[in-house]
């Protein structure tokens, strides 16, 4: 259908459960738009992806393509403020942001429903008129580089660039995307040239109508959108050119056969093999790659992992395509290995090239069946999600599917071809592919080092010993190794009861009341899908009485899920998922999925509990892991440090990494099992399960476990924050452990207070939204202190703060003056706000804290929270929303001058300061800072002071019921009693 030069296509597969309307249009400058109307919509949204990414880089300007996606946010001729696009999301509700890929850019953004016309009329100007100012994009070059050197110590950036290095040189594969300081400036003012030109130039060159694929999301109906897209968007220029594309492929005969030794920052020890593959989305509608992975990064008995894992080498295996570009995929198997697994690596790919053999022998009908099966299911079931993120799905899906299968093509297997199965198997040979071993233990004295990030590296060819094992392992399979079972856990039964709207319930109930159990349930009468979600803590602070009781109750969580890991893996593959963690009140067991199988899966997850025992190859491997994981958290992000120091400060008690690490050097496998027996000799269940049925799932509880209930007091017991005194100003700095990361960061908390207070609650709700956009666009965008800079409100077990974090190489000391003068701005922001623009934020918060759930696990989480914090307040976000209507400008300023002035009589600070080895000199603000004799500036590598000095504050009030308990109660619970079953 054509209309006006626009065609117009609207035969979308879409799914069962799928209520929202679709349409497809391509304007005449061959702009692809897809449509959606959702009438129930509190959120609308847009994505446009164009169809280039860094691959098209200039050799001599690496990053170029990520950089012009940072400067379209910079400003365009229709609306000059650089900041006006993101000001507009930020006063109705919204978000935005983008990313680029090999061959994709991708920008998006979320609004309140009812202003998707005025965020789509900005956001369609990116791609017709941008600006690129000279100054925005002088600033904009140093939120590049430090995006870039945020990453400098990320092992998965240092490897994947890595990998692109160590490409074919000719082939753009192996450019650096992401750009820095360097290649976007120095080298070029070095040459003579411009960025700026290099900027026109590439937008000119491919940001054509014609390879851009747009999807928007909206309340109205398909027609309004449609009238929207074709005014808005129409004046996008259509160049007319090709979609780049990369002939041959970034592995060529150079670059295979060869083995590549890593040393990373952190201790992780993995073996990567990876083949050259070709495009797998020109076999979309077989997904012959699906059934390859599918058997590759099997789980099960019989499986690649489940043999080297009996073995000790190995904590988890993973195996399928990496996405290349046009024209080229990767086939990847990585493998977590043991130590002791790193001495066997080149058995290891052995054993793969055995189960490949295997595998290879004969494409299994039924394999396929089960797949496609499964891919169904999950597309019959799909619920709403997140508008922005399906909608830049969907953008790129656009850019690989026919036009009818833009919603279903990753789901739907069309046709069982065993002969294009075997085509792809036919790359994974032993002559085709290369191998990557990382690891800390490796001596690397007279390695190359990589030029971005500095990645210590060796490549040598494979050793003979190797060659020959390779040559024999396609003439035989270790008896060890056999496909998988056919999957019980596959559902068949899909019936959902419908409840009558009368009898439909806004909030759960508690449906049965022990001494032992409190379980609380609310079916499905919105979503209407086979599923349920459901969450048992079990408490007893037996698990968090101390280091070393942590550390029991973690490995006791871990070997669990590793003794479960053959059994649970094809439920997992059918769907159903359960998780099992540790909290500091007990175990966290988590469980979701088609109700139809689950209640088998919490069966046999309970026995298991009830017969735990250790195996000892399990637990030294399972015990080695944890180790290195304690160890690694020295080279986590400053960021995480700040936030992880802030905790340690106002948490009541809160064990330490090094603590922790100490522990385990002495826990022995015994006490596992003894820690097991004493935590389940008594303990209290809190639980909720939401969904379908599943309402006796507590008698399989009930019939494992007959123990003690916990006593009153400790199923009470809540870990409690410490309470700043009011004018304190506190600053905790502590050094960065990992000397070879360039960046700083601060956590800069304001205590506010009283959660439970509604009124201050809602004010200070309101004043988070007030300052996100002007926090980010002040300290980030025009300051440029750093890439990372964020805003918002901190809970903490009975405690409120307002916060900002930023990394940054710049010194902490000085950071913390940036954002005391952002907070004297803030106050005129306030006091000079037109009433208009307070009326639009105060209803941007209220829309916010009334958006519905999209999904039934979204419903279930909010539930959850309100559960966990034992104050069962399921009305308060619409409780808080009224009040958040009433606070006039002059409350606001009130509480500005309260809680955030730097005089205000009930302002109380803590700052932590994380600081890197690279800054040698503080700068002169952060020195008079640090001089100034009201702030107490407390040494974080004085322990013994920091625990002293947190005894001396007080605690906030426990977390209680909102209402009697009983008023929660199920009508039926109430008519038998607290003993009464379900």
């Amino acid at each position: 259908m054509a209309t006006h030069g626009i065609q117009v296509f609207e035969d979308i597969v879409k799914s069962e459960a799928d209520d929202r309307s679709y349409r497809l249009v391509t304007l005449s400058n061959e702009l692809d738009i897809l449509l959606i109307s959702d009438p129930t919509t509190d959120k609308a949204s847009a994505a446009l992806d164009v169809h280039v990414g860094h691959l098209v880089d200039p050799e001599e300007v690496a990053g170029l393509a990520h950089f012009c996606e940072h400067l379209l946010f910079m400003g365009t001729e229709k609306y000059l403020e650089e900041n006006a696009y993101n000001s507009y999301l930020s006063d109705h509700g919204g978000n935005s942001n983008a990313f680029t890929a090999v061959e994709d850019t991708n920008y998006y953004f979320d609004v309140n429903a009812n202003h998707l016309e005025g965020a789509l009329d900005r956001f369609a100007q990116f791609f017709i008129a941008p600006l690129f100012l000279e100054n925005t994009t002088d600033r904009e070059l140093q939120a590049v580089d430090s995006e870039h050197k945020k990453n400098l110590q990320s092992d998965s950036w240092r490897l994947f660039q890595l990998e692109k290095d160590l490409s074919c040189p000719t082939h753009p594969y192996h450019k650096f995307g992401t750009g820095s300081m360097e290649t976007l400036k120095d080298d070029l003012v070095a040459n003579g040239r411009d960025i700026r030109k290099y900027l026109f130039d590439f937008h000119d060159s491919y940001y054509s109508a014609n390879i851009m694929k747009l999807v928007i999301l909206g309340k109205e109906p398909l027609d309004t959108l449609m009238e929207w897209a074709v005014s808005m968007f129409s004046a996008v220029k259509n160049k007319s050119i090709k979609v780049p594309s990369f002939p041959g492929h970034p592995l060529t005969s150079n670059e295979l056969l060869k083995q590549i030794l890593v040393k990373p920052v952190k201790d992780m020890k993995l073996l990567e093999l990876t083949w050259p593959f070709p495009d797998t989305t020109q076999d979309y509608k077989i997904h012959p790659a699906e059934y390859i992975s599918h058997l590759i990064g099997h789980e099960g008995e019989g499986s690649i992992l489940a043999v080297i894992k009996q073995r000790g080498w190995a904590l988890s295996l993973s195996g399928g395509v990496h996405s290349g570009g046009t024209n080229f995929d990767f086939f990847k198997i990585n493998v977590e290995l043991t130590d002791e697994g790193l001495g066997h690596w080149e058995e290891i790919v052995v054993i793969c090239f055995q189960y490949i053999t295997l595998i290879k022998k004969e494409v299994h009908e039924w394999i396929y069946t089960e797949c496609q099966a499964l891919a169904r299911l999950a597309f019959r079931f799909k619920e709403k999600g997140n508008p922005s993120s399906y909608c830049t799905s969907l953008a790129g899906n656009l850019q690989h599917f026919e036009k009818a299968d833009v919603l279903s093509g990753n789901y739907i297997f069309h046709e069982y071809r065993p002969d294009v199965i075997q085509r792809y198997f036919d790359y994974l040979r032993p002559d085709n592919f290369r191998i990557m071993v990382v690891s800390p233990s490796f001596d690397a004295a007279g390695w190359s080092k990589a030029r971005y990030y500095g990645t210590e590296y060796t490549v040598t060819a494979f050793s003979d010993t190797l060659q020959q094992a390779l040559k024999t392992s396609i003439l035989s399979t270790d008896s060890e190794l056999h496909l998988p079972e056919p999957n019980d856990f596959i559902p068949t039964n899909f019936d959902v009861k419908r409840i009558p709207k009368p009898e439909t319930m806004q909030y759960p109930s508690i449906i049965r009341e022990t001494p032992t159990i409190r379980l609380w349930h609310k079916k499905d009468d919105t979503f209407f899908v086979p599923k349920v979600y459901t969450t048992w803590l079990i408490k007893n602070p037996y698990a968090y009485a101390s280091p070393r009781n942590t550390v029991l109750a973690r490995l006791f969580t871990e070997l669990m899920k590793d003794y479960l890991s053959e059994y649970s893996y094809y439920a997992e593959v059918a769907g159903l998922h359960y998780g099992l963690d540790i909290q500091t009140d007990g175990v966290l067991l988590t469980m979701d999925g088609y109700n139809d199988k689950l209640s088998i899966l919490l069966s046999k997850v309970v026995d298991k509990i009830k017969h735990f025992h250790v195996d000892s190859k399990r637990y030294e491997v399972v015990k080695e892991q944890h180790e290195r994981m304690y160890k690694n958290f020295s080279k986590e992000a400053p960021t995480a440090h700040a936030m992880y120091w802030s905790s340690y400060m106002l948490q009541e008690k809160m064990w330490s990494n090094a603590e922790k690490l100490d522990a385990i050097q002495y826990v022995k496998e015994s006490q596992v099992s003894a820690f097991v027996e004493e935590f389940f000799s008594h303990f209290y269940i809190e639980a909720v399960i939401h969904g379908n049925e599943a309402l006796k799932w507590a008698d399989i509880f009930d019939e494992a476990f007959h123990e003690l209930p916990l006593p009153l007091i400790q199923r009470r017991e809540q870990l409690r924050s410490h309470v700043l005194h009011p004018t304190s100003h506190i600053i905790h700095a502590r050094p960065l452990p990992n000397p070879a990361n360039p960046n700083s960061s601060i956590e800069y908390m304001l205590q506010i207070g009283d959660p439970i207070n509604d009124v201050l609650r809602s004010r200070t709700i309101l004043f988070s939204q007030l300052i996100q956009e002007p926090c980010f666009d002040q300290l980030r965008t025009k300051e440029q202190l750093g890439y990372m800079v964020f805003s918002g409100l901190r809970k903490m077990n009975g405690n409120n703060f307002v916060r900002v974090i930023i990394q940054s190489e710049k010194d902490p000391a000085f950071l913390e003056t940036r954002i005391e003068a952002f907070w004297v701005s803030m106050r005129a922001t306030i006091e000079t706000m037109s009433d208009d623009d307070f009326a639009r934020q105060r209803q941007s918060l209220v829309s916010k804290l009334l958006e519905k759930s999209k999904k039934l696990v979204e419903e279930y989480q909010r539930l959850w929270v309100h559960i966990a914090s034992g104050q069962y307040d399921f009305a308060a976000e619409t409780r808080i929303a009224g009040l958040v209507s009433t606070i006039a400008k002059p409350d606001m300023i009130e509480f500005f001058d309260s809680y955030i002035s730097r005089n205000g009589a009930s302002r109380a600070k803590l700052s932590t300061h994380i600081q890197s080895a690279s800054i040698v000199d503080v700068s002169p603000e952060g020195l008079e800072l640090l001089g100034d004799e009201s702030q107490m500036v407390v040494d974080g590598d004085d322990m013994e002071a920091l625990i002293e000095m947190k005894s001396r504050w007080g605690l906030a009030a426990s977390s209680f019921p909102c209402k009697s308990v009983e008023e929660f109660m199920d009508v039926k619970e109430k008519k038998e009693g607290v003993n009464g079953s379900v």
